[in-house]
């Protein structure tokens, strides 16, 4: 027994880790889509630029690990991984943000990862919910409601319902990629690869198809080179890899708070990329986030039997 808690502390230690880069990550992608779209890209070429640049980079591993039984996951599975996990969850995520503001995207998203995921653990996946971590998960669910309220109280047009229910198909997705990455306990590299080299697949005869390789040449070619290395690189590759880790040591309903403060922290990385400082409200959130994660995971906890 007293090998166990110090296994186990390590886990959580390492899981803690692996969930804040995938957050980091997050948010910096997050952060260069604006500018992306900023500087003329649409959602589906920084699709494409995604899995593109991920592809070649797990193209490799996957051909290390097993293309025949791809890396042991086999067909039907990773499949399902892709069209949960991948390019299906981007393509609506992105499109979400052509109807409805941001803000929206940044409450409904997260929230809804959070409340499918925490209660598909507790039902389908029989992790125990500790009084920890329910009170976390309602302060951080309350501060990403602080961060976005400004947003959520300004006219967003009339089409807006949309992309609030574009944002909420993808969270539902990504939910269920991650329940099921904790049920069949796979491997964060195997799942990753295939994920990228399936979405890849998908994507890039249907992009190049439908949008043509004359709309190719017109993009800027640095800024959709940068996006590549960004999304695909950055989101597609090690964000991915670090949030299977994350799921594999925490447990899912730990590990999807995680995604819960991508809202915090882009509020912390538009500062110098995109010079929007944060208001009180958002100052307010990204705090009670930042606490609501700190419960959750047990820090106070561990620091208290210290």
């Amino acid at each position: 027994m007293g090998d166990s808690t110090p296994a186990r502390i390590t886990r959580d230690q390492w899981g803690f880790l692996c969930g804040s880069i995938m957050a980091l990550g997050a948010s910096l992608s997050f952060a260069s889509a604006r500018a992306g779209i900023l500087s003329g890209l649409g959602a589906v070429d920084m699709i494409f630029a995604r899995y593109v640049v991920a592809g070649a980079i797990m193209l490799p591993l996957l051909l290390r690990y097993g293309v025949r039984d791809f890396a042991g996951i086999g067909l039907r599975r990773s499949l399902i991984l892709a069209l949960l996990g991948g390019a299906p969850f981007a393509l609506l995520q992105t499109a979400g943000y052509g109807f409805a503001p941001l803000a929206h995207g940044a409450v409904i998203a997260p929230s809804t990862v959070t409340i499918v995921s925490t209660i598909g653990a507790a039902l389908f996946l029989r992790e125990r919910l500790s009084r920890n971590h329910l009170i976390g998960a309602a302060v951080v669910l309350a501060g990403i409601f602080l961060i976005g309220w400004d947003g959520l109280t300004q006219p967003a047009g009339e089409r807006a319902w949309l992309g609030d229910l574009l944002f909420f198909a993808s969270s539902v997705l990504w939910a269920g990629f991650t329940l099921l990455l904790r049920h069949w306990r796979l491997p964060a590299l195997q799942a990753t690869a295939v994920v990228a080299v399936l979405s890849f697949m998908m994507t890039t005869p249907i992009y190049l198809a439908i949008m043509g390789i004359a709309h190719l040449q017109a993009l800027p070619l640095g800024m959709l080179v940068f996006q590549g290395l960004v999304q695909g690189g950055l989101q597609g590759a090690i964000t991915m890899v670090a949030y299977s880790q994350a799921v594999i040591f925490l447990g899912v309903s730990r590990a999807v708070l995680f995604p819960a403060i991508v809202p915090a922290l882009s509020v912390l990385v538009g500062i110098p990329i995109v010079g929007e400082i944060p208001g009180a409200l958002q100052i307010g959130g990204l705090c009670l986030v930042t606490l609501g994660l700190l419960t959750t995971v047990g820090t106070f906890r561990r620091l208290g039997l210290r």
